[in-house]
C-alpha cells in the first residue's frame, strides 16, 4: 500500500496505475499530477491526458477511455476531477473495485477529490491496496515560507528574503495558488530574472494586508493589555479591563480604525481563546492548537499565554459575552462603541 502523508515523500512511479489525490490544496494536487506525468514520460515517451468532469461523467465514459488504446500509441493518463461524487456513485455496483483490482497496463487513472476523501469504505480499501493515495493539505506557515523562498530561486532566479516571505504568508495566508500569484507579481516588480532581491519593504508596498493581519493589529494590543494589566503602559493601578479598554480607545480615536473592525477583531479573539482552551483541556498539545488556530510568531506566544491563563470555562464565557455584545449592537441596544467598552471590561474581569 503506497500511502503518502504531507510530510512523506510521494511514492509516484511509472508503475502507478491508480493515483488518488484528496484534500483541498489544488496546487499540491497539481504538483503530484505533474510528477506522475514526468515519471511516465521517462518510460513511455509520449503521454496523453484525458480529463473528465466527475459531476457529469459516467463510469462507462471513464472505463471506455481507460481500456481503449491511444490512436497515437502513447500512454494514457485519465483524470476524473472532482472525483468525490463520482466515486460515491459507484459504491453499490462493484465495478470500480473490480477495475482497481486489475487495472489496464497502458493507462493510469487519477482521482482528484476536491473536498477530501469521501468514498465508501470498500472502495477506499480497494484503492489503498497497492495503489498510491496522497493527502494534499495546505502547508504550515513555516513550510509555506520555505516553499516561497525555493520557488523564487527556481522559477525567477531571485532571492526572496525570509522576512519578506513571512510577511507575504501573514498577509495572504497559506493558500499556495494565491501565494504563487503574489510571488510572480513581486518578481516582476523587482525587475525580472537575475540577481534581484525581493525584500520585506517591497511586500509591504505591493501586497495588501489580509484580514488576519488587520485583526491582529487589534488583538495583539488587547492581549498585551489583558495579560499585563496595570503594568502595561506604565500606569499603575489599572485593571486588565481598564488597560484593554484604553487600548481599544487608542486604536479607534488615535489609530483611526473603524469600530466595526475593532469589534470584529475582539470577538474573533474570544473565539480563538475559547477553541484553544477547549483543545488544551482535551489534552491537545500547543503545536496542534497553534496549527488549528493558525498562530505563529508573536501572535502564537501571546495567544497561548492567554489560553493558559483563562482556561476552558472562562474563555467559553468570554466568547458567549462577545457574541451577546455583537447581537446587542446589531439589534440597536446601545451604541457599538459603548457595547465594545463593556466587553473589554468584562474580558479584563475574566483575565
Amino acid at each position: 500500500m503506497a500511502v503518502s502523508k504531507k510530510s512523506a515523500k510521494p511514492q509516484i512511479t511509472a508503475d502507478t496505475r491508480i493515483l488518488a489525490l484528496h484534500g483541498d490544496e489544488a496546487a499540491i494536487q497539481k504538483e503530484h499530477l505533474d510528477a506522475l506525468r514526468a515519471a511516465l514520460k521517462k518510460v513511455h515517451g509520449d503521454v496523453d491526458t484525458y480529463d473528465f468532469d466527475g459531476k457529469t461523467a459516467t463510469l462507462a465514459d471513464v472505463f471506455d477511455e481507460l481500456r481503449g488504446y491511444s490512436l497515437m500509441g502513447g500512454y494514457k493518463v485519465v483524470v476524473v476531477d472532482p472525483a468525490d461524487e463520482w466515486i460515491s456513485a459507484q459504491r453499490d455496483s462493484g465495478a470500480l473495485e473490480r477495475y482497481v483490482a486489475s487495472p489496464v497496463d497502458h493507462a493510469t487513472l487519477v482521482l482528484r477529490c476536491a473536498k477530501g476523501w469521501k468514498s465508501s469504505a470498500k472502495i477506499e480499501k480497494a484503492i489503498g491496496k497497492g495503489h498510491t493515495v496522497i493527502k494534499c493539505e495546505p502547508p504550515s506557515p513555516a513550510e509555506a515560507v520555505s516553499r516561497l523562498v525555493a520557488r523564487a530561486k527556481k522559477h525567477h532566479s531571485m532571492q526572496l528574503e525570509k522576512p519578506a516571505a513571512q510577511l507575504l504568508v501573514d498577509r495572504v495566508g497559506v493558500h499556495l495558488v494565491r501565494l504563487e500569484t503574489e510571488l510572480d507579481k513581486l518578481a516582476a516588480m523587482a525587475g525580472g530574472a537575475g540577481n534581484a532581491v525581493i525584500d520585506r519593504a517591497l511586500v509591504e508596498r505591493a501586497v495588501e494586508k489580509g484580514n488576519e493581519e488587520k485583526a491582529w493589529a487589534v488583538q495583539g494590543p488587547v492581549l498585551e493589555a489583558l495579560l499585563g494589566g496595570g503594568s502595561a503602559g506604565g500606569r499603575a493601578g489599572r485593571s486588565q479591563g481598564g488597560a484593554a479598554l484604553e487600548k481599544v480607545r487608542e486604536l479607534i480615536d488615535l489609530g483611526g480604525l473603524p469600530e466595526v473592525l475593532v469589534t470584529y477583531a475582539v470577538t474573533d479573539l474570544t473565539r480563538k481563546l475559547a477553541v484553544g482552551a477547549r483543545m488544551l483541556a482535551a489534552g491537545e498539545g500547543e503545536a496542534r492548537i497553534s496549527q488549528e488556530l493558525r498562530l505563529w510568531g508573536p501572535e502564537k506566544g501571546l495567544t497561548l499565554r492567554a489560553i493558559r491563563a483563562l482556561g476552558a470555562e472562562r474563555s467559553a464565557a468570554a466568547l458567549d459575552r462577545a457574541l451577546t455584545t455583537d447581537a446587542r449592537s446589531k439589534s440597536g441596544f446601545g451604541t457599538m462603541l459603548r457595547n465594545l467598552e463593556c466587553l473589554c471590561v468584562s474580558l479584563g474581569d475574566r483575565a
